[in-house]
């Protein structure tokens, strides 16, 4: 699993040594402009890992309900996923994208600036690692095929499914369902625990360039993960405020005890 924590940890001592206290971050720093949106103080690793946990019971969830016929605890369990990939999105994905941007365009960090035709030193990245490790993941392409599932039994087609917002010009339910989920999102968590390494190597070397080049990639990276886990969430979204597929709440509404479902 990718260690959050232990890159939050160099990116704390990078800013430190540019005269930033965790209480600068807190707040707007006078002098640079900064202001974090990391909660340096968050265990990331275990949160990351907690939302998947809380994802995998929402499906188990609706897998349940949808057994009894059970349409209310069904929509409720997309309630609990689209909170889940929300929260996901938000933290860490956004939060170190929206740092990292920070960060880069200040002038005060000093960046040295990129010769014409610059590449990160191959050095710095671990040949060996072609696979993300998968404990603590859940299948993202079960929730694609419920989506899909739930939509096409309503009668929802192609053509609905990929319209498009005038001006947005992305996708109204956020992303492609006929997409690969999980090759998406295993590539590019794969991409961020290369650049992770690649940093803390380079930092240590003090290749101030080449850590400049690998915040720009882990940045982006960051910021493609956020946009992916934001685009399931507005699918869940539209499916659970779909007047079509649901019925209303009760005023109050639990999930029944018999589920035994833990938010």
């Amino acid at each position: 699993m990718l260690d959050f924590n232990r890159f939050k940890a160099r990116l704390m001592e990078f800013l430190q040594s540019h005269g930033l206290t965790y209480s600068d971050l807190k707040t707007t720093h006078k002098r640079t402009g900064y202001a974090s949106y990391i909660d340096w103080r968050a265990d990331y690793n275990k949160s990351f890992k907690t939302d998947f946990e809380k994802l995998e019971r929402a499906i188990e969830l609706y897998n349940k309900a949808l057994s009894k016929k059970d349409m209310l605890a069904a929509k409720a369990s997309f309630v609990y996923a689209y909170v889940r990939m929300g929260s996901l999105a938000s933290s860490p994905f956004d939060a170190i994208s929206h740092d990292l941007t920070r960060v880069l365009n200040n002038k005060s960090f000093n960046w040295p600036s990129f010769k014409k035709g610059y590449t990160i030193p191959s050095k710095y990245f671990c040949k060996e690692k072609n696979e993300i490790a998968q404990e603590g993941l859940i299948d993202l392409n079960i929730i694609r095929n419920i989506l899909m599932d739930l939509v096409r039994s309503h009668g929802v087609e192609g053509e609905e499914l990929e319209r498009m917002d005038k001006r947005t010009r992305n996708l109204i339910w956020g992303i492609n369902l006929k997409s690969d989920f999980n090759q998406f999102f295993n590539e590019k968590l794969l991409a961020l625990q290369i650049a992770f390494d690649a940093y803390e190597k380079a930092s240590i070397q003090e290749d101030w360039r080449a850590v400049r080049a690998i915040l720009e990639r882990i940045r982006l990276v960051n910021f493609q993960l956020y946009n992916f886990a934001s685009a399931i969430r507005k699918a869940l979204v539209n499916a659970c405020s779909d007047e079509r597929f649901w019925p209303d709440f009760p005023e109050d509404y639990k999930v029944p005890a018999h589920y035994k479902f833990r938010e």
